[in-house]
């Protein structure tokens, strides 16, 4: 536009003042070619303060990041002495349940909701411990991890939420899935969180989920994948969805620390996590773990 517009203008005045035709158009090529690195240098420039932009917006991201994690390490902490001197007590209580059924009769109902609190205690105690672990930046994965299972694992645990429903668990497992080397059940509550948020964006409960594995031979890869069918997500709310305390649903309905924690998961693993949706049609998302790890290279 420059170029065009220096053109002009010289074509104009220079009209006004001189007929020799082949003069002008030398002066206008250059012109032309002087409007055009202008217009590359404006270019560049614009790109660079972009990059600038994108750059602080990530630095100022992982510092909030960084601090927020600290909190959160924190709390787990705090978190965990109360579970553990709770889980005990109902623990010594089982024990003695069970040691005097040949006594006396014992109300069936409070075995049962005992039982099952002591259950959840204990998984309450795993997600603290994953949270800690998130903030130990010197933690090892020393396992062989087969993702085919860790995702029967993770629906094996959400069975009771989807059994009564009608919803459609579509599996697509690469049967010949190398291993990765890896956290079973870190990567585990990473399909928790991702496969629970699919079951909840289905509209009235109703819908299928797809489940997918694949081996990338090119970079050495393994993919993982869960679509669904549901509400889907708008792409203002997609971009902060791996922020730590952002969440859509309903107060008291979540703590906004599901994704950020299966972020930080596979970040560990140094891989990646995806997502891709539209509002009315579903979500994917994808994560690619690396079946060697650089500091094994």
């Amino acid at each position: 536009m420059i170029a065009i517009a220096m053109v002009l203008i010289y074509w104009v005045l220079d009209s006004m003042a001189s007929e020799q035709v082949f003069t002008r158009l030398i002066i206008a090529c250059l012109v032309i070619v002087y409007g055009f690195m202008t217009q590359s240098l404006i270019n560049g420039r614009k790109a660079a303060l972009r990059e600038k932009e994108k750059t602080l917006e990530q630095l100022v991201q992982s510092e909030s990041l960084a601090a927020i994690g600290q909190l959160v390490a924190g709390i787990a902490h705090e978190l965990n002495n109360p579970i553990a001197s709770a889980s005990s007590l109902i623990q010594s209580d089982l024990e003695m349940i069970e040691q005097q059924t040949e006594k006396r009769n014992i109300d069936a109902t409070l075995f049962t909701d005992l039982s099952f609190a002591f259950k959840e205690l204990n998984k309450t105690k795993e997600i603290v411990r994953s949270i800690l672990n998130l903030s130990r930046q010197t933690q090892t994965y020393l396992e062989d991890v087969n993702m085919n299972a860790v995702i029967d694992d993770a629906l094996k645990v959400l069975y009771n939420q989807y059994k009564s429903l009608d919803i459609a668990i579509d599996k697509h497992y690469d049967p010949n899935l190398p291993t990765i080397p890896g956290n079973f059940s870190d990567l585990g509550q990473v399909f928790l969180n991702i496969i629970g948020n699919a079951l909840q964006a289905l509209p009235d409960r109703k819908g299928s989920i797809t489940l997918a594995t694949s081996y990338e031979r090119e970079g050495n890869f393994i993919v993982a994948e869960c679509r669904d069918n549901g509400v889907g997500i708008s792409p203002e709310i997609s971009k902060d969805i791996f922020k730590p305390f952002f969440t859509t649903k309903d107060v008291g309905q979540g703590t906004g620390l599901g994704l950020y924690i299966s972020h930080e998961i596979i970040k560990k693993h140094a891989g990646e996590i995806r997502v891709k949706s539209e509002p009315g049609t579903g979500t994917s998302f994808t994560i690619r773990l690396p079946r060697k790890r650089s500091e094994e290279s």
